[in-house]
């Protein structure tokens, strides 16, 4: 019974994207297609989680029900529908490790995810700015949270070694930038300031006290 329902409703979307391409391609349809895409989109996300909610051992479908999801928020919202598709697909493979915490390989791409529509969020809105350290250190953070997983869920020691690796290669990037051309080395010469002041207060304090 339950699989009848479930090819009945895979058919109607089927049938309903079939339908609305068709009409799409013979220009029968006006401004309002781009709605109607990601109607069925959605419609289609709805779907694939309905399977997962019905029976847990299709964790599968929790990717292309958040993947259409995606499609239908890019849809939806235009030009900021870029992030919020990365965005999606990362809660999506979140979703996945979520359901069995051996599944930590979904950890990966959801960071990557999150981390692109992090870059691509900036690139919108700041298109100077130098996304190219950030996105590293997404990456960085990512392996760092492999590493901090607890052992029951899926703890990985040789993520340290990448997490390392991208977090020098983000430094190093973001020292080259315009941005951190000027931070890092105010950074250098505060601390090297902050450590000389500390040496002379570490000298005045004895003698004030040999004094009294």
């Amino acid at each position: 019974m339950m699989k009848d329902r479930k090819s009945q409703l895979l058919a109607g979307l089927l049938i309903g994207i079939g339908l609305l391409a068709l009409l799409t391609n013979v220009g029968w349809l006006g401004v309002g297609v781009g709605w109607l895409w990601g109607f069925f989109f959605a419609a289609g996300g709805a779907a694939f989680l309905y399977f997962y909610a019905t029976e847990r051992s299709h964790w599968w479908a929790l990717i292309p029900g958040f993947g259409l999801f995606a499609l239908a928020a890019a849809v939806w919202m235009g030009d900021a529908g870029g992030p919020l598709f990365l965005a999606v697909m990362g809660i999506g493979f979140a979703a996945v490790y979520a359901s069995d915490r051996r599944r930590w390989w979904a950890i990966i791409p959801a960071g990557t995810l999150a981390t692109l529509a992090l870059v691509a969020w900036f690139d919108q809105r700041q298109p100077s700015f130098d996304t190219g350290f950030l996105f590293l250190l997404g990456i960085a953070v990512t392996f760092v949270a492999l590493f901090l997983l607890p052992e029951e869920g899926g703890k990985q020691r040789w993520a340290i070694y990448p997490a390392l690796g991208c977090a020098a290669l983000a430094l190093l990037t973001f020292t080259s930038s315009a941005v951190g051309g000027v931070v890092m080395p105010v950074l250098l010469i505060g601390a090297g300031a902050y450590l000389i002041w500390r040496r002379d207060a570490g000298r005045v304090e004895p003698r004030s006290r040999k004094e009294a």
